[in-house]
């Protein structure tokens, strides 16, 4: 595999490679991917995969990312089809040349194709990786990395957050045991830096429904970077409150 890689700025990634949809969501590593506008399901599959290896790489040349204490997550949250400039038009005499290079070495000559961009996070430093997938020869031909920017959660990551609101809170354990299936999550994501980290905080904030009735408490915030839930005090019922005279 062919693999090239630099560290860009964020501007550089909003301008020049990809815009990233906020509430856009892929399946993350693993999964079966649903077809992106653009590609079929296997060109979607076969970016997926030839994006993991371009992370794993990644993570092979990254200094402590393979120690067995690293944090391995690494999530695919965005697959897009790369819109390409159309190509110029070949100087006068050149199209003969090139001709006469391709006869003559002729297993070289690869068809180009369609290209993908799929944007993967690492939660081991906080980077977001877009890796240029070139579906017509199968290569990855380039691997942009940018630290501590903003980037949609995947799916897996919100059933990650659901499972670890139940594993850590005692009182989500106690809604479960009490309601059981008849339970519906609706998830909310934000992303914020916290003190002196420099890290872009990923949060899930979890909020519960019996029936048609959604519940005021708990509303656990789970933070998918520390792994840390947190159940926010319940607030007074207005009723409850004593009235002034």
């Amino acid at each position: 595999m062919n693999l090239g890689f630099r560290a860009i700025g964020a501007s550089a990634v909003t301008l020049g490679l990809i815009a990233l949809a906020v509430g856009s969501r892929a399946g993350a590593q693993g999964t079966t991917p649903h077809p992106r506008p653009g590609l079929t399901a296997q060109q979607t599959k076969e970016a997926i995969g030839l994006a993991k290896g371009a992370m794993t790489q990644l993570r092979k040349k990254t200094e402590g990312a393979t120690k067995p204490e690293a944090d391995p997550r690494e999530y695919v949250v965005n697959v897009e089809l790369l819109a390409l400039k159309e190509p110029e038009a070949p100087a006068k005499g050149a199209k003969e040349q090139d001709k006469g290079r391709d006869e003559a070495r002729p297993e070289e000559k690869k068809a180009p194709g369609p290209r993908a961009v799929v944007t993967s996070y690492r939660y081991f430093d906080d980077i977001t990786v877009f890796s240029t997938i070139d579906l017509g020869t199968g290569r990855v031909v380039a691997v942009e990395a940018v630290q501590h920017m903003r980037t949609p959660l995947s799916d897996e990551e919100f059933d990650d957050a659901i499972e670890l609101a139940r594993e850590k809170s005692d009182e989500v354990k106690q809604l479960y045991e009490r309601y059981r299936d008849q339970i519906k999550v609706y998830p909310q994501f934000s992303q914020f830096n916290m003190g002196d980290d420099p890290r872009v905080h990923r949060v899930v904030h979890l909020n519960y429904r019996i029936g048609k009735h959604d519940l005021s408490h708990p509303r656990p915030q789970v933070d998918l970077t520390t792994r840390q839930v947190v159940i926010p005090a319940a607030e007074p019922d207005p009723d409850s409150r004593p009235r002034r005279r």
